[in-house]
């Protein structure tokens, strides 16, 4: 069975000090990346006991009652997409993770904030975990968001854009004019925290039209990056007719409060692993060939190199 996460599941004795989102990405991951055939509500409350998480099996319990909950919830926002199957009190795989390569995806990049040590072992270049987070977030939003016209915007090092290219460019996709570049913004700034602009035209082609300046956000620093991109910057490098919005995308399973209260701070669209997944309930494959090819090969060392219970 896989280890006891690092983060998120602290020893209980009366109250419970695991987080609900963690024990939950937890058993998916047993079940999903482990292979395992069905693990039961009992396997789970005993490992949580034979891991010193839970000092009574009472209490193990009642997070585990909790955690099929949450379960269930996911598999009906996520729908076919969902590769797991939640009976009543077991849970067992729909088919191999290769084969749900979106959600995969979305859980290792979670896994590696509750398993830092893990993350460690393949180094500090987040530049490919990067590049294709931000184009599994564009393929979703062009998928859900039907009419909407998508363009990635973002730097990295095989996309070295200084911010004036990359203002000029934004500017041009929504016929706006390049405001203060140099006055407002730093010579070393690459995209200004900018990764994907996401607007609705209409035929017109005139201005004050729906635009979203996205910030794709892989890592377990998110929460330092939901103030980005900077709204006060980019109206001001940006000669914007109607005022933009900002949008959030992050792998990461909110529950309710941390959804709504990290919705606030955004105040945009945020986008979470739920919403992010949203286009496969209506079936097909919505991800490109290609990048659920590239997907699952970042993957493979990944999920290989799992940290055992020991």
């Amino acid at each position: 069975m896989l280890a006891i996460p690092e983060k998120g599941m602290a020893r209980s004795v009366t109250v419970h000090n695991v987080d609900l989102d963690v024990l939950c990405d937890w058993i998916e991951a047993i079940v999903l990346f482990e292979s395992e055939p069905e693990v039961t509500q009992g396997d789970i409350v005993d490992a949580l006991c034979d891991g010193n998480v839970y000092a009574t099996q009472a209490k193990a319990w009642e997070i585990v009652a909790d955690a099929w909950n949450e379960l269930r919830r996911r598999a009906n926002w996520v729908g076919t997409e969902y590769p797991l199957d939640v009976l009543a009190a077991s849970i067992r795989p729909v088919h191999p993770w290769r084969n749900a390569p979106g959600y995969s995806f979305c859980l290792a990049l979670s896994l590696a904030k509750w398993f830092p040590k893990w993350a460690k072992r393949f180094g500090k270049n987040f530049t490919v975990q990067g590049d294709l987070f931000e184009r599994f977030t564009r393929a979703s939003i062009e998928s859900s968001l039907t009419g909407w016209t998508v363009h990635s915007t973002g730097w990295s090092r095989t996309n070295a854009n200084r911010l004036g290219v990359v203002v000029g460019r934004v500017a041009g996709h929504l016929g706006e004019q390049v405001g203060q570049v140099e006055r407002w913004t730093r010579p070393s700034a690459n995209e200004a925290g900018l990764d994907l602009l996401c607007f609705r035209p209409f035929p017109d082609n005139r201005v004050g039209i729906p635009v979203y300046l996205f910030q794709c956000a892989s890592g377990g620093d998110w929460e330092g990056k939901l103030h980005t991109p900077n709204l006060r910057i980019w109206a001001r490098i940006v000669d914007f007719t109607a005022e933009p919005k900002k949008a959030f995308a992050t792998p990461f399973a909110f529950l309710d409060t941390d959804f709504v209260r990290n919705c606030n701070l955004v105040n945009g669209l945020l986008l979470d692993r739920y919403r992010l997944l949203c286009p496969g309930r209506a079936g097909g494959n919505w991800l490109p060939a290609g990048l659920a090819n590239e997907i699952v090969a970042w993957l493979e060392p990944r999920v290989a190199q799992l940290p055992p219970d020991t």
